[in-house]
């Protein structure tokens, strides 16, 4: 999570995801058929370039084709051979002119996070992939924008909105439960096997793919569960795989829900530790576990209520944050290293009882419900990792920090498998994967879901691995590359020479986190709040008013300055006295305040604007009184000036639109909680 300008950008959220149009044929050069393409005219047919399903920035397109890939359903010899898949493929050119092997990129994580909708990313971020080789993007089977698709609109948010108010608790609990039955009989009666989509089978596509595009070999790159197809790739499909990038690694051994609490409590500890190790934030949260621990504990019995904008429709939506929530925002924190800076702020603020705090967390994780393709979720999960973990192992992970005890990410998982009801898959998806593929495991510090342990786990099985850990990074290191570069930079230099151990000295180089304290920011969630109306919502409304008074107040200075010369010249004055002065002095205030907002806002560590202002800026916010001031003082001049004629009818007109400008400005700050002390 990051302030304005790019406020939420990572992984989460990002929250959130963009992409592709068609360009000509001759555009993309395929490369020769490879020996292993043993069927040209069936590889043809399988793929087929069309339009893409995403926009293309046009500086873009001439890098950019698209096209889909057709797979069975089923490739088991009873199998409907009718019964297809269409999978939606971009390949994005590199920009070098003789390039490597490709780098393919099959899925975003989760499962059912997507592929395609990921090439925002890749023109805009992965030099460390493009700048060596082409990079192909192909959506998993039953993703979002796959067909069929998996996605549950039934479990969308508005499903389970009351009256503006968020359902928690029992009442969520059971409209999902009726939720998810409702999109299974839908998928169902439409002709969907819901067991046909699981890693494996999807292992098969990706190696279909590769023949039908011709490549002799390629590389791949697995982004958290992303990482679980890789492995499996590596195990049932290894044919023409040089080297895997394994980016928050999440093994077939692992058994989820038994073992994320574990990297849980390892990544809060983390931080704990990191606090008490920094001066600045082990002197301001000097018992920050404890307020931790208070906090969720007064939250389990009385909920933090928070009002955040509801991602659908932009209305107020209530949230009242339980324990659970509470505990489950914090893991979410830690996948992005700018937002594992303010935790402990975080913590402590809301441990003082002011919820307000906690309003750019609930927003992601809100913004981000409607994400995923669900279906997808529940049908990899259901099938190859819920049914090797045990519950009384479970039960005892919890037990291991009195912090677990609201841990709820380990709950619920059994009752959705049972109503979504695909079979277990064999033994052979709870196994170590053994493999002599090159292989690049990347880790960060405080990664809660993907931790160090279940690296070194799957190391055990890799012939040549080499794996780092990345101090101060949450989740997938290499694909958070506008946090830091050394994962990337290692990422490149892996699949140059994927044998030979890469350079990893910036490890070293790395900063420790500098943690955010109380006494850096001027608390408030306006400026988030105005961000999400200006820049992330670009709601045309607010960004006509912002627009219209301020081109009123440049007006107001420039005929105030044609005014003065006149005056000067001529030393008459057609316009009441000394109101053209009065509204100049109010416009002007009022743009030297949103100019020194803008540079406050340019210049300023983007997490800490997520929460407020610097605290050296309070005495900008002096400067709307002061032009509210004048504003009411012109005002009331006005309607004297009115009332007795005074002045030419031009310049009345004229600083009554400047009023006018000057009243509404001051009530849009009011009601964006920026008119503030």
């Amino acid at each position: 999570m990051v302030g304005p300008r790019a406020l939420f950008s990572t992984v989460i959220l990002a929250c959130a995801l963009a992409g592709a149009a068609l360009i000509p044929a001759a555009a993309y050069a395929a490369p020769a058929q490879s020996s292993a393409s043993a069927d040209a005219d069936e590889s043809d047919e399988a793929f087929q370039e069309e339009d893409c399903p995403v926009d293309v920035p046009a500086e873009y397109e001439d890098r950019v084709t698209c096209g889909t890939l057709t797979v069975p359903e089923r490739r088991t010899p009873e199998a409907d051979p009718s019964k297809t898949l269409v999978l939606p493929v971009v390949v994005i050119e590199s920009r070098a002119d003789d390039a490597d092997d490709p780098l393919v990129f099959p899925t975003s994580g989760g499962p059912g996070g997507g592929a395609v909708n990921s090439l925002w990313y890749f023109l805009d971020y992965a030099d460390w992939a493009l700048d060596d080789r082409d990079v192909i993007l192909v959506e998993q089977r039953g993703d979002g924008l796959a067909e069929p698709s998996l996605n549950c609109p039934e479990l969308d948010l508005e499903n389970f909105v009351e009256d503006g108010v968020l359902l928690s608790g029992e009442a969520d609990r059971a409209r999902r439960s009726e939720q998810i039955v409702a999109c299974r009989d839908r998928l169902t009666a439409e002709g969907i096997d819901l067991a046909a989509y699981t890693s494996a089978e999807s292992a098969v596509d990706l190696a279909d793919l590769r023949t039908a595009l011709g490549y002799d070999e390629w590389n791949l790159y697995g982004l958290s569960y992303g990482a679980r197809l890789a492995l499996t790739v590596m195990r049932d499909r290894p044919d023409g795989l040089q080297a895997v990038i394994l980016d928050g690694v999440y093994p077939p051994q692992i058994n989820r829900y038994e073992d994320t609490p574990a990297g849980f409590l390892a990544a809060v500890d983390t931080m704990l530790a990191a606090c008490a190790d920094d001066a600045d934030c082990g002197k301001e949260y000097p018992d920050l576990e404890k307020s931790l621990l208070d906090l969720l504990a007064r939250a389990a019995d009385t909920p933090l209520t928070v009002t955040v904008d509801n991602p659908v429709d932009g209305t107020p939506l209530t949230l009242h944050l339980s324990d659970a929530d509470l505990t489950v925002g914090l893991f979410n924190a830690f996948y992005d290293a700018e937002t594992i800076r303010a935790l402990p702020y975080v913590i402590d603020r809301l441990a003082k009882g002011e919820a307000e705090t906690a309003v750019p967390l609930a927003q992601r994780n809100v913004d981000n419900i409607n994400y995923f393709s669900e279906g997808l979720s529940l049908s990899i999960d259901c099938s190859e990792e819920a049914p090797f973990n045990d519950d009384e192992r479970i039960a005892a992970a919890l037990t291991q920090d009195p912090l677990l005890a609201h841990y709820p990410l380990s709950e619920g998982f059994r009752e959705d498998c049972e109503l979504w009801g695909v079979p277990a898959l064999s033994g052979n998806e709870n196994s170590l994967v053994t493999s002599a593929i090159p292989a690049l495991l990347m880790t960060g510090q405080y990664d809660p879901v993907t931790p160090e342990a279940f690296a070194a786990s799957t190391a055990e099985g890799l012939s040549v691995a080499h794996r780092y850990s990345f101090p101060g990074q949450g989740h997938a290191p290499v694909w958070t590359v506008w946090s830091d570069d050394c994962a990337a930079g290692i990422a490149q230099q892996f699949l140059l020479d994927p044998v030979t151990p890469p350079d990893a000295s910036c490890i070293e180089a790395m900063p420790a986190t500098d943690f955010l304290i109380g006494e850096d920011i001027h608390a408030t969630s306006s400026i988030y709040r105005l961000d999400g109306e200006l820049l992330r919502d670009r709601n045309p409304v607010q960004i006509a008013i912002a627009a219209l008074t301020i081109l009123v107040f440049i007006a107001t200075l420039v005929y105030a300055a044609a005014y003065g010369l006149t005056w000067l010249s001529r030393r008459r004055a057609d316009a009441p006295g000394g109101l053209v002065l009065v509204a100049a002095t109010s416009s002007g205030l009022n743009l030297a305040y949103v100019c020194g907002m803008v540079a406050i806002l340019f210049n300023t560590d983007p997490i800490l604007l997520a929460f407020g202002l610097p605290s050296g800026a309070w005495p900008l916010l002096l400067v709307p009184f002061i032009a509210l001031s004048a504003g009411i003082l012109l005002i009331v001049s006005l309607i004297r000036a009115w009332m007795q004629e005074e002045g030419s009818l031009f310049h009345r007109v004229v600083l009554s639109v400047s009023a006018l400008a000057s009243a509404l400005f001051a009530l849009w700050l009011l009601a964006r909680g920026l008119l503030m002390l």
